[in-house]
């Protein structure tokens, strides 16, 4: 006879069941299924709209989204036309055929202000109409090549022109940032005889020459100034350098055994410990020879 589960014996056997399986057999007669909460549909959801757009992304070409033009504001559209502009008149009237929103942003006195001059001749010999309204407008919106070069024009124009109003459309052109108007700012007052004068025309060259652009700047005048009458009643060599001890002096340059100027193939020296006045000394010759005086 078979013992039963209590010591006892009976006409049956009760086979012995652990605790734990029992719970789980229990857990599972009672278990209900319960139906999803709202918070978790909401999941769903937005777990199948991710992979909606990651699987549109990955059939297109690419796998790079790109910004529609029409998304963005005016002003960064008249950024962007600006600093094209400013690098070219041809660039500015390419990126005008490309659509209709950077056409719409090209008029804004911005871009006006900005656009580039490099194209034109200081002294327009034979303009047409197109060039002649386009500069006029440059002028009227206070574009600063266009005060650069009215104020070289009126200042060269001697005796018929007017160097001190020359002088002062310069001057307004160098505050607007004009770098090329402060080299010829710079170097018409280091001719001055005036300490003042010349004062202010070293604030201008050190401004450069920390930006390590005098070089640049000169080839730039040079180039503009080729077409101009230089008067020499206008500039005149100023008799006193600025550094006194240029005998001595560890500014100046020393190549193939003779003293030469800081040219064209050695750029503003990174060495800014050297002497300044000595340094637009150099500059001068270059501007003196520019001048032929």
């Amino acid at each position: 006879m078979a013992r039963t589960r209590n010591g006892g014996s009976g006409g049956c056997s009760i086979p012995h069941v652990s605790p734990t399986v029992a719970a789980r057999r229990m857990h599972a007669t009672t278990h209900v299924v319960q139906p999803p909460s709202q918070q978790s549909l909401h999941q769903t959801n937005l777990r199948l709209v991710k992979r909606k757009r990651s699987k549109r992304q990955h059939t297109r070409k690419g796998a790079y989204s790109t910004t529609s033009i029409q998304t963005l504001p005016r002003d960064s559209l008249v950024e962007v036309v600006a600093t094209v502009a400013a690098h070219s008149f041809i660039d500015l009237h390419t990126i005008k055929l490309c659509c209709k929103d950077f056409l719409a942003a090209a008029p804004d006195r911005y871009v006006w202000q900005r656009v580039s001059l490099d194209t034109f001749p200081l002294i327009q010999w034979s303009p047409n109409n197109k060039e002649t309204s386009f500069l006029n407008r440059c002028r009227e919106y206070g574009n600063i090549e266009s005060l650069y070069r009215e104020g070289l024009r009126k200042y060269f124009n001697y005796p018929n022109g007017k160097i001190d109003d020359g002088v002062r459309i310069l001057k307004i052109a160098a505050e607007k940032g004009h770098n090329e108007v402060k080299y010829v700012c710079g170097m018409i007052s280091l001719c001055s005889d005036d300490d003042e004068v010349r004062k202010l025309g070293l604030e201008y060259m050190h401004f450069l020459r920390k930006l390590k652009c005098v070089v640049s700047c000169r080839k730039k005048v040079k180039q503009l100034l080729k077409s101009v009458w230089k008067n020499n009643v206008v500039l005149v060599r100023n008799s006193h350098p600025l550094c006194k001890v240029n005998s001595t002096c560890k500014g100046w340059r020393v190549k193939k055994d003779r003293w030469v100027l800081v040219d064209d193939d050695d750029d503003d020296d990174d060495d800014m410990s050297l002497c300044e006045y000595c340094r637009w000394d150099h500059e001068l010759e270059f501007f003196y020879r520019l001048f032929n005086i």
